[in-house]
């Protein structure tokens, strides 16, 4: 009788985690084109006079209910999927509804659009759980962030980065304050650059610092969610293995844009179908399962809250 019970609870707990992802996978297919694929999601060629005119799939988006923090009631409810491939690249565009364009988070209270897409990092292989793959099933993230889309990733330098005077145009610091510098190492200025203590105003320093390479130990180890010359584009590329798993890879290898317009975003991932980095998903066949998640900033959807899909197929 107790093992009924445990066989009954079991069944239980595994339909409450299925219940919320009942949508049908559905496929993809690519359009193959010859030529250059614009990264620009904006680009006449991801548009009804293009080669991908009517070839989208729309894609039902789920609630994040099997981790904790649970989200319930995303705000994305849908993503509009193309694809093209023109055999050495692979594009990815999407395209959402969100009312609010939330690409600065400087504040507490501020939190930022994304997207993401995942493969499998080997696609010849069974197919990895959808919740960001499991011990020893590997995939591979491609996350698009506004934010950095904002400061130009891949193209600007760290004078586009945003900080506190991007929301506050009066701040300023006192006559008690003061910076500290970098000595040596990645953080030396050039001369035109270097302020000296000694020549700043007595009372108010307007600058807070800002594109000056004050100390700042994410930028001086390398990390390049502090320092936007770095990123190769506003797409991070990771790899996880299950939830809090999550790394950021250290050669990136996606490109991307994102365009909000009439309250929508369109963002185009894109990538060549083979690297040499073994981390990444390798494109060699025809097609790979691939699964996306859209994060709405406006309300407060961060880390694994957000709206999410199971697993559908790329055909390419």
């Amino acid at each position: 009788m107790a093992d009924c019970k445990t066989l009954i609870a079991v069944l239980l707990v595994l339909w409450t985690l299925a219940a919320p992802i009942s949508a049908a996978a559905a496929t993809i297919e690519a359009v193959r084109v010859h030529g250059e694929i614009p990264v620009n999601p904006s680009d006449v060629f991801w548009s009804n006079y293009g080669p991908t005119q009517g070839k989208h799939s729309i894609i039902d988006l789920q609630p994040q209910m099997i981790t904790n923090p649970m989200w319930p009631a995303p705000a994305t409810k849908w993503v509009n999927v193309k694809a093209a491939s023109n055999g050495k690249e692979i594009a990815i565009r999407l395209e959402w509804v969100d009312s609010t364009r939330n690409d600065i988070m400087v504040q507490n209270q501020q939190y930022k659009d994304q997207a993401a897409v995942m493969f499998p990092q080997d696609p010849s292989g069974p197919v990895p759980p959808f919740t960001m793959g499991g011990e020893g099933q590997r995939v591979n993230i491609w996350q698009w962030k506004a934010t950095w889309n904002k400061e130009d990733a891949g193209h600007a330098g760290n004078e586009m980065m945003q900080d506190l005077e991007d929301q506050y145009n009066y701040m300023a610091m006192g006559s008690g304050s003061y910076y500290i510098y970098e000595p040596g190492g990645k953080l030396v200025l050039s001369p035109n650059q270097q302020p000296k203590v000694s020549e700043r105003h007595p009372s108010i320093d307007p600058g807070m610092g800002k594109n000056e390479d004050v100390f700042n130990p994410g930028r001086a180890t390398g990390n390049m969610l502090s320092d936007n010359t770095l990123r190769r584009s506003p797409v991070e590329d990771l790899n996880a293995e299950g939830f809090s798993t999550l790394t950021t890879q250290a050669q990136q290898d996606v490109d991307g844009s994102g365009n909000w317009s009439n309250n929508r975003w369109m963002v185009v991932f894109k990538r060549t179908l083979k690297t040499n980095d073994p981390n990444d998903t390798q494109f060699l066949g025809d097609q790979t399962p691939i699964a996306f998640a859209i994060w709405n900033g406006n309300n407060k959807e961060r880390n694994g809250q957000k709206a999410l899909t199971i697993f559908h197929t790329l055909k390419y």
